[in-house]
This record gives structure tokens, sequence and C-alpha cells, in this order.
């Protein structure tokens, strides 16, 4: 049974169960099963779907008879010849057992399949192994086989055949409860535990059966005495009594090589020092002040920081070594649900290739994304306060209450809500929002709002659109408030571009725009030319995200130009240009929400084509409104 079939058998079976259930009857590690039930969710599209509530998988079926389809075709397609992964992994692992050369002719007969068809995927597989050292040599009538490095034999087949050539492999129960043991003793979680238990089973069959490392590579010797060299020789030390034999060290430093990608919990003392440490730690602050220069966003040191360093040193040793993450299924989902998180990582991606000159593989992108919206959160809950709103009523305290759980609805979480009589109400230029029922007057320098008991979620909404609060920006920040970006702008500041205006044009007409109309202090446009010089705001050829800070105003002013252009026709089309107030006059939290905006909208290439033939704020405002409810196409 395959994964696909064995994870929906388990949910067919019981109400619900956790990422870790699974994996233990899989076979595999927590981040595995994520990945299979993300492609699940694919493959069952509209049929059914697998959700995760309170820890635990639930299968939902909406139409019976397509799931029963899907479930079939999962069944017969997954890990079979119908698959040219499996294919190749098959022909991979054949090759691999084989001390004698396979014939084409045997394994198109073996795998019930055309013999042309069978040397394409053996030139598919040649492909996938160069990067190993690996070939495959033979001639036609001969036979084919495995040559190059045993080292690099062992790495192809943990990648890309593990489960053709190892799913039944009988590794036995007391050699896999030794290995448990020692992994546990190390404080691995379950997905490092399986990992190498995949590689302890690789290293006993090839040596048991006689296929030797040899010299390894110079490199692998920098793994001496480190924590991963430590759990290595613990586990030979554990190993060895049962196998009734002494590992070769070359072998116990292959299976440090396992660990070395590894995030391991070890403790302090004379050995297991990471080579990459300190070039981790530097590595942090450049990266971070690469953020600050190109996306004017200040992550500032905290606990965090140490643990980004402690994965950026396993990241490098799995780029020294070449070792390979699971192939990335969740890239383009974090890419859209955190747009400024996935900037930074592509900024830190790029720090770190120019710092090492090896390239950083599309699952460590999305690990590194995985991380800078972990920075973003704790940034955004340090920097940000909660709302102030003062009701002043004239009607008694059950219109007041009324109006706050109205305004509960549309107003962010942790807002805090006071009532106070309009006879009395005190100093309210404490609050950030007053808020009056009908008929009642307020002596304030707040922003003001007037609401009843009938509530208009949409008017009301867009009411607060249009209010502006220091240190908050636009008042509506849930989800279903629409454009944080059109909340920003008012019909001044939509501008209609020149045809053919290239991004530094267009730039200068914005600044002067809001210049001209007071908005932005005289030196704005000069802090803008000055974060240009350092590395330049065009986010791609189509969209731009000019901004900087300007000490001079006390909520974040935006313009945005559009330059109208026809389909296909190249050049940029939308230009968006921010000034936002000094660091510790406002919550900074607000530029990430418009960096959010602008990437999504910059990925949304229709949308763009659109946008480009807008002539008014007032169609911007509905095409964005209607954007953020339903993409537009």
């Amino acid at each position: 049974m395959n994964r696909a079939v064995t994870i929906l058998s388990q949910l067919e079976s019981s109400d619900s169960t956790t990422r870790e259930e699974l994996a233990r009857r899989c076979g595999v590690g927590v981040r595995t099963i994520a990945s299979e039930i993300a492609h699940l969710n694919k493959a069952l599209e509209g049929a059914a779907s697998i959700r995760l509530a309170d820890g635990r998988y639930r299968l939902l079926i909406v139409d019976a008879g397509a799931y029963g389809r899907g479930r079939e075709r999962l069944a017969t397609v997954r890990e079979s010849f119908n698959d040219p992964q499996w294919r190749a992994a098959w022909i991979l692992a054949r090759l691999l057992r084989s001390e004698v050369p396979v014939r084409t002719e045997d394994l198109a007969l073996e795998m019930r399949l055309g013999r042309t068809s069978v040397v394409a995927d053996v030139a598919d597989l040649r492909t996938l192994l160069s990067p190993f050292g690996v070939t495959i040599e033979g001639r036609t009538r001969v036979g084919l086989q495995l040559a190059g490095p045993e080292a690099g034999i062992r790495l192809a087949v943990l990648d890309h055949a593990y489960a053709a050539a190892y799913r039944d492999y009988p590794l036995g129960d007391d050699l896999q409860a030794a290995v448990e043991e020692v992994l546990t003793a190390h404080r691995l979680g379950s997905e490092s535990r399986a990992h190498m238990l995949r590689w302890v089973t690789v290293v006993l069959d090839r040596h048991l059966t006689g296929h030797d490392l040899g010299a390894l590579p110079a490199t692998y010797h920098d793994l001496l005495d480190t924590p991963a060299h430590d759990l290595a020789r613990a586990l030979a030390a554990r190993l060895e009594p049962l196998l009734g034999e002494r590992l070769p060290d070359e072998e116990v430093l292959f299976l440090a090589l396992s660990a070395a990608g590894l995030r391991m919990v070890v403790d302090d003392g004379p050995t297991g020092v990471w080579p990459t440490a300190a070039a981790a730690g530097e590595l942090v602050g450049r990266i971070l002040e690469r953020i600050t220069d190109e996306m004017d966003v200040r992550l500032a040191p905290s606990e965090l920081t140490q643990e980004f360093s402690q994965h950026l040193t396993f990241l490098l040793n799995r780029m020294r070594f070449g070792l390979r993450l699971a192939p990335d299924t969740q890239g383009g989902r974090l890419r859209d649900e955190y747009p400024a998180a996935s900037r930074m990582a592509t900024i830190a991606g790029d720090v770190i290739e120019r710092e090492t000159g090896l390239a950083v593989e599309a699952g460590e992108l999305s690990l590194l994304t995985t991380y800078f919206q972990v920075f973003l959160a704790e940034h955004a809950s340090k920097g940000s306060r909660d709302l102030v709103v003062t009701i002043v009523s004239g009607r008694g305290p059950a219109t007041a209450r009324l109006v706050r759980a109205n305004l509960e609805s549309v107003l962010p979480a942790g807002t805090r809500y006071s009532i106070v009589p309009d006879a009395a109400p005190g100093d309210l230029d404490d609050s950030d929002l007053v808020v009056t029922t009908p008929g009642t007057r307020a002596a304030t320098r707040r922003p003001t709002l007037e609401l009843g008991e009938v509530f208009d979620r949409q008017a009301v909404l867009r009411r607060l659109h249009a209010l502006r609060v220091p240190t908050h920006g636009p008042l509506s920040h849930g989800a279903s408030a629409g454009s944080f970006l059109a909340a920003l702008l008012d019909e001044g500041r939509f501008v209609r571009l020149p045809a053919g205006c290239d991004y530094r044009e267009g730039t200068q007409r914005l600044v002067a725009r809001l210049t001209e109309r007071g908005l932005v202090g005289a030196e704005f446009a000069a802090a803008i030319a000055a974060r240009e010089d350092r590395a330049t705001m065009q986010l791609d050829d189509q969209i731009g995200f000019p901004h900087a800070t300007d000490p001079t105003i006390a909520s974040p002013v935006c313009a945005l130009g559009v330059v109208p252009r026809s389909d296909g026709e190249a050049g940029v089309r939308v230009i968006v240009c921010l000034a936002v107030p000094a660091k510790l006059a406002y919550d900074d939290t607000l530029l990430i929400r418009v960096y959010d905006e602008v990437i999504r909208l910059g990925a949304n290439r229709p949308a763009l084509a659109k946008l480009s033939r807008l002539t008014s704020y007032e169609q911007f405002f509905y095409f964005m409104e209607n954007l953020a409810t339903g993409p537009t196409t």
C-alpha cells in the first residue's frame, strides 16, 4: 500500500489522527506527512479535503463518488510504473541490487513498458545521478550498471530511491531498537530519527554486502569531533556488538554526514563545536543589514536571532556537504501566504550565495521564509500597541454597548474600549478614536466617528478606511476590510502617469505630487534617492515600491501611479510610493502590510494589466476591494 493510500485508510477508519501517528504508520517524518497531505488535498480537490484542527487531521468527504474515483487513481498511479519519478527510482534500485549488468530488455519486461520508454527513463536517471558523480555504464546487449564513488551512489539512493530500494529491507528489531535508543538519548525529534534510521539502513546494507566506501573526500574530515561525529560514534558503539564486527572509521564518518544538516540538541563541552557556527553568526548580521537596506524593515536582535543563527549553521552544513532537503512542496503556498517574509528569504538566499558561492535550493528558501515570518510576527507583537477607543454616549449604556459590539466586528482584536457619558467624558485626547452616538457631541482633537444602533457594516468599513490615526493608519485591519493600500490613498494621490513613463521618472512624479500637497517634508525626495542608490526598490519589471522614512510626518502617506500599457507591452505598470514616519513614532508593521499587498499585486499579472488602464481613484478603490475578496483574472 503506498503512502497516500495509507494516510487515507487511517483517516477513513478514525474520526481524526495526529501527524505524528500518521508519520509512525508511514515510517516517515512529520514534515513529509504535511507535504503528502498537501498533495492529497490537491489531488482530491472538489471531492474531499483533509483539514488540520486542534493538532489533528480530519477527512471531510464532499462527493463520495468522486472521492472513490480519486482514491483509486492514487492507489494505481502513486509508486507505480505510471509515475516517471517512481520508474527512475525503481531502475536505480534495480541497478543497486544487481551484481551483474542489467539489460534494457529485462528492465522493459519487468516494468511492462516499451523499450523506448525505458531508454528515456534511463536518460532521465543519468541526469539525476550526475550531481553525485555517478554514471550508468554499459552497452545495449551487455547491460547497464552503476559506476562512480560509493559515497555518491549511497547519496543518490538516499535522495531518489530509498523507498524503492529499502521499503522491505529487514533491518531487524534489535538493530532498529538500538538505533532508536541512541537517537532518543541524543534528543533528536521524530523526523530526525526517521532520517537517521534511513542512513543507518543504507550504511549497514552496503557495508555488510561488501560495498565499502574507500577514501572519502577531504571535506568529510571537517566533521571530525563535531556533534554529528559524536552521534555517529555513539551509534557505532551501540551497533557493533549486535553486528559482531567493528564498523570502519569511514563508515562512521559517513554516518556523521547524515547528522551534519540536522538540528541537534547537544550539551556544551570540549567537543561539539561546528566549524560553520562562526560563519553563520556573521551571516545573520549581514542578512539583517541587507534587509534593512532593501526593505527599510529593521528586525531588532532578539532570542530568535540566536535560533536563526543555529538554523544557518545547519543550512551551511547542508550546502557544504551537498545534503538536500525533501522536495519543496510548500514554496508556492508560502510565497502567496507570506509575501514580505518570502522576499526577506530571497534576500537572505542571495547574501548566502554571494558569501559561499553555493546555490540555495528551493527547500531552503521555504525554511528561510518560515523563519522570517516568525521574525515578523514577533516584531509585530513587540512593536504594536492596542488601539484605544472611547465611546461617548448620550443615549444610555445599552446603546453604547451595542455600538461597542458592532465595532468589535470590524476593529482589530485587542482593541481597548471605554464607555463614558457625554455629560462628563473626561480627557478624550488620550484615545486613538472617539465614537459618539447620534446627537452626542464631543470636544476632541482625535479622529471621531458617529455610530448608531443600526449598523451598516460596509458603510462603517468605508468610513474607517478614510480615518487616519497617528501610529495606526487606516483603522479597519481585519481580513474583511479589503485593500489596505486603497485605504491609504484618495483621489488626489492616484496618479495616471504618462504613457511610456519608466520607474525612475514615475517615482519622481509621485514624490513631487506628495511634496506639492504638503504631505511629506522637503527632504523626502532626497531620502528616496538615497535608498534607491543603496538598492533599487523596483520589485520587478512591472511594479515598483519606492519608500523611505520622513521624520516630519505622523502617519504613513502613500501615492500610487499607473502607467497605461497595452497587453504584452514591456515596462513598469504600477508604482506605489510610500512615506513612513520615524520608526519610534509609528508601528512599522504597517509597512509590512503594504509590502505584503504590493508583492501579491506584483505576482498577479492579469490584475496589473487591468490596473495600468484605470483612470480614477474610484475605479482603483473598487478594483482593489473586489481583488481582496476574489482574484481578478
